[in-house]
């Protein structure tokens, strides 16, 4: 057995960022252990659901592991005294097909395993994943040697570590998609600057905002509008917020920029220093961030033909229907006689209607209304 041991710490621990994590590391383990497979279970479904595992086979190897895995749990898992789930972090067990059962002999004859070396690691916040290393027939003893356990053991501390590294990257990502969301929501645009005022990332609701203003474009990594004067007040905003964040100037509160005209769109745009961060200086390091919003689009929500606005604002304030058809006529800016004509009804109606409206959200006016409900405008969205 022939293997570079620091290879391997560097696939373990280049394996916590990879598109497909760890693959690298299966692959080499498989190489220095001269096995058959080598299977990463990351996620073990006790509801009898399929594990996500990575794997590296030997090439000509065309079994389809996902049906035998299938197929295990529902034949031999419940008997298996070797289940993942029942192991406790850090131990390691040698398995081989138990010789009192003929149905999984032949089972695992079938797949040609001879051999199993399943190792458990596990990270402080709970997560777990399973190393299982297979041999075949094809070598003279297909047993594990202490040389072998002796390199896994000595494996494990740096797989325990790099899945704690992992497990926080994977929090942080699954925080920052939420957020994200929270953002798309409230139909935020976010375009990320860097110390030189370059653009290196924009979300999606700044390029849907971006994409429906032909006079707003990204062009040689700046975000660039076709009015002059508008671009000079950009960019002396960008340039007056990266100097403060460079001073550690926690003082400016944002530079805003009205971008009026297009196409009858208001967007307005709040140029605003990222948090200073002193452990990390980089080309990609995000030093300002540009608030988008198409301040027209926002409005949208109070459209009464929305269906979802109507069935969510009738919940959030116990109105009925035309109660909330009626609220959002109103909150978005018509008179009692307005809203009463483009509902098809009587003004006399509406006006009822409009105190049952005024008692159930304890308010006396029409700008009161107008405030709640623009208040609780992210929940119609």
């Amino acid at each position: 057995m022939q293997y570079d041991f620091s290879s391997l710490l560097d696939q373990i621990y280049e394996g916590i960022s990879a598109a497909v994590p760890w693959q690298r590391f299966a692959e080499g383990l498989r190489a220095a252990l001269e096995a058959r497979n080598v299977f990463i279970t990351l996620h073990h479904a006790h509801d009898g659901g399929q594990d996500v595992f990575v794997s590296a086979s030997e090439p000509e190897d065309d079994i389809d592991w996902v049906a035998v895995e299938v197929t295990y749990r529902a034949e031999f898992m419940k008997d298996d005294p070797f289940q993942p789930g029942s192991m406790e972090p850090g131990q390691l067990i040698l398995m081989e097909p138990a010789k009192g059962d003929a149905k999984k002999l032949a089972f695992f004859a079938h797949l040609k395993i001879a051999r199993t070396l399943r190792v458990c690691i596990a990270e402080q916040g709970g997560l777990r994943c399973w190393i299982d290393v297979i041999r075949d027939f094809t070598r003279p003893d297909p047993s594990f040697t202490p040389a072998d356990l002796a390199l896994i053991r000595a494996l494990q501390p740096h797989l325990t570590r790099a899945l704690g590294l992992y497990a926080q990257l994977k929090r942080q990502e699954a925080e920052k998609a939420i957020y994200e969301s929270i953002v798309d929501h409230f139909a935020l645009g976010c375009i990320l600057l860097n110390d030189k005022g370059e653009v290196i990332h924009v979300n999606r609701v700044a390029s849907s905002v971006i994409e429906h203003c032909p006079d707003m474009t990204i062009t040689q990594k700046r975000l660039a509008v076709a009015d002059r004067s508008a671009q000079l007040q950009l960019n002396d905003a960008i340039a007056s917020v990266i100097a403060a964040r460079s001073r550690a100037d926690t003082s400016l509160g944002g530079e805003l920029v009205r971008l009026g005209g297009f196409h009858s769109r208001l967007i307005g745009m709040l140029v605003y220093p990222t948090p200073l961060q002193p452990y990390y200086r980089s080309g990609q390091a995000p030093c300002a961030v540009i608030y988008l919003s198409d301040l027209t689009a926002n409005l949208e929500a109070l459209r009464p033909t929305h269906t979802q606005s109507l069935t969510r604002i009738g919940q959030l304030f116990g109105l009925t229907r035309q109660e909330a058809t009626l609220a959002l006529f109103l909150a978005y800016g018509n008179t009692i006689t307005e809203a009463a004509q483009q509902m098809g009804i009587a003004e006399t109606a509406a006006r009822n209607y409009s105190k049952k409206i005024y008692a159930k959200m304890d308010i006396a006016s029409q700008a009161d209304l107008i405030r709640l409900v623009l208040r609780s405008i992210s929940f119609l969205r």
